[in-house]
């Protein structure tokens, strides 16, 4: 449902898709309620994305053992309490024994099995000694001793620590990643190498080692879990910002656009010839603009209105009606297409033109609400109430506003005087109904959907928002009913077809009815977030990693804003690395299942 007036048709089923955990806000959350293979892989996702939020109890140290006698070698370079003993272990050694840095490899391939063991944990007891003194180069030498006589996971793991002190970050990787080929759940490693991988901007590779040592440490690991937050962060922002940076303006999904349009009465009144005079090149033109606009086809409105304001400009406005119309629409476009410096120039000119223009001031506060500047907002709209005190489009868009703050009883307000100004105008009385059930007025919000139904009985989008007000109840068959209506007036609205999909998932369980809806929305609107969001979520809970992994990518693509686009990369990050450690760890998986862990 709408939060403001700038708000997009994915939006506008956010109450449906938090059925699923689909929304912006929930993504990251929804990695923890995927299929259950990976439910413990996604708690651990789940874990450090939200959070930074909760007070975080102090990392108890709590150890996983390892296998046989080298569980009591987990110990690294920065154990201080193995390093009390280094000196009584260096002289248990035999007096007459050759020092072993010294022997050759003959001389090694000689001795024991034992003896080699013993050797080469003096020598890592002294290589210890000396990374505590941060000799390091003398330490990393003793390690690479001790490596001759044993290849033990935590000798390498003590050099790689050796490394990490000297910002050879690259040797850091290579030593933890031989240490984890001997031991794989070998956390100390995996957070070093992790924090080696994120030192070089490696984000992704920095992520799953980060996710795999919190889940190996059954998620009380305070460093892993507040790292993996910190990693998925950088990489989500880095990719976004590149991504938006690099990008032409584009129009979003047609659905999108009709979810911002809705909260208009109309996109603007046309140009009329007076006195038997031929309309004005530019007034044509926005005609056609507006005609192309109300039958969807976005691209060639945009074409017209650019044709519109270059003929105002060839003769600076004389004889054209709608010239401030004309910039406004073009605006609403950049808008749209993201273009927002554009689109403000091209408003204000427009208020230049017209300064009472009410429906460049509302755009303008769209743009404002985009910024999140909401004093801007509130400034706007003073200015279109001053224009007009009896514009049923700023009380409306003011309700969304109030609605967006979550002053309820205002916005409720604003909405009822909307409908008395235009009884013509069904928004307000949906987002009345819809701030009704919010605040828990059941009777009232029902009785005023019943209301606009016998008033609007063929709109589609009007049943489409009944059935998410009855799927909030529970009241699932119901708004499976409402669902179906909606498409039945109007089968070329996805929204309808993705809000039954998600109903029947959550209540029958059938994955293949919900599949079909769905992919019937993406035949009406290739490009609707909200059905490419849905159809990913649908994938992941049927096991389908791969095909979920397609629709998280298509989500980034479509995404309009850059914040937008940072929690797309989020989901996609958390469900990719959700999926590797399905595949690396099927043994720790299974175990989990069965309760071990």
């Amino acid at each position: 449902m709408t939060d403001n007036a700038g708000d997009k048709a994915v939006q506008k089923s956010a109450s449906m898709l938090e059925k699923l955990n689909l929304n912006e806000r929930s993504w990251k959350f929804y990695a923890a309620a995927s299929i259950p293979p990976a439910l413990v892989a996604g708690l651990a996702l789940w874990y450090y994305s939200s959070r930074s939020s909760e007070p975080t109890k102090k990392d108890d140290k709590k150890k996983r053992p390892r296998k046989g006698k080298k569980a009591k070698k987990s110990k690294s370079a920065d154990d201080s309490t193995e390093e009390k003993s280094a000196a009584a272990s260096t002289a248990s050694l035999d007096a007459n024994l050759e020092a072993p840095e010294s022997m050759t490899d003959a001389q090694i391939d000689a001795l024991n099995q034992e003896a080699q063991a013993e050797l080469a944990q003096s020598l890592k007891s002294r290589g210890n000694k000396f990374f505590q003194a941060k000799r390091y180069e003398k330490a990393i030498e003793l390690y690479t001793q001790a490596l001759r006589f044993a290849k033990d996971p935590v000798f390498y793991s003590n050099r790689a620590a050796c490394y990490a002190a000297s910002s050879d970050h690259e040797k850091v990787i290579q030593d933890c990643t031989s240490a984890l080929e001997l031991e794989s759940r070998y956390v100390k490693a995996l957070i070093r190498r992790a924090q080696a991988f994120e030192s070089t901007e490696k984000f992704r590779d920095s992520l799953y080692d980060f996710t795999t040592a919190c889940i190996l440490e059954d998620f009380g690991n305070n460093l892993a879990a507040t790292s993996a937050e910190r990693v998925l962060k950088k990489l989500a922002e880095a990719e976004a910002h590149e991504r938006v940076e690099k990008r032409s303006p584009r129009l979003p999904s047609k659905s999108f656009i009709s979810g911002y349009l809705n909260s208009f009465r109309n996109s603007g009144e046309e140009a009329v010839a007076t006195d038997g005079d031929d309309l004005s090149e530019a007034d044509a033109l926005f005609n056609e603009a507006l005609s192309f606009t109300a039958l969807q086809e976005y691209s060639q409105a945009i074409d017209s209105v650019e044709k519109a304001v270059a003929a105002v400009e060839k003769t600076d406005g004389s004889g054209v009606q709608r010239v401030a119309d004309i910039y406004s629409l073009r605006g609403m476009f950049n808008f749209l297409k993201s273009n927002l410096d554009q689109a403000l120039e091209d408003l204000n000119k427009a208020l230049d033109v017209e300064p009472s223009h009410v429906r460049s001031y509302l755009r303008k506060a769209n743009l404002f609400t985009e910024k999140k500047d909401l004093e801007e907002v509130s400034s706007l709209l003073d200015q279109a109430h001053k224009a007009d005190a009896e514009n049923a489009e700023t009380f409306f868009q003011q309700g969304q506003v109030h609605f967006l703050k979550q002053e309820f009883e205002a916005a409720s307000n604003d909405y009822k005087r909307a409908a008395e100004l235009d009884p013509d105008f069904v928004y307000p009385r949906i987002q009345l109904g819809v701030v009704q059930f919010k605040v828990g007025k059941i009777e009232e919000a029902m009785a005023t959907f019943d209301e606009a139904m016998k008033k609007f009985p063929t709109r589609s989008d009007l049943y489409n928002y009944y059935g998410e007000v009855l799927a909030e109840q529970g009241g699932y068959d119901s708004a499976i009913g409402a669902f179906e209506k909606a498409i039945e007036l109007d089968s070329t609205n996805p929204l309808p077809y993705v809000n039954q999909a998600i109903s029947l998932f959550q209540t029958s369980g059938q994955p293949d009815r919900a599949l079909t809806l769905i992919r019937e929305a993406l035949k009406v609107d290739p490009e609707c977030e909200l059905a490419v969001a849905a159809l990913s979520q649908i994938y992941l809970q049927m096991g389908m990693f791969e095909e979920s992994l397609a629709m998280l990518r298509r989500a980034v693509d479509l995404a309009k804003s850059e914040e937008e686009m940072i929690s797309a990369i989020t989901f996609r990050e958390t469900t990719a690395a959700q999926f590797r450690f399905m595949k690396e760890h099927p043994e720790l998986l299974s175990k989990m299942m069965g309760g071990g862990m």
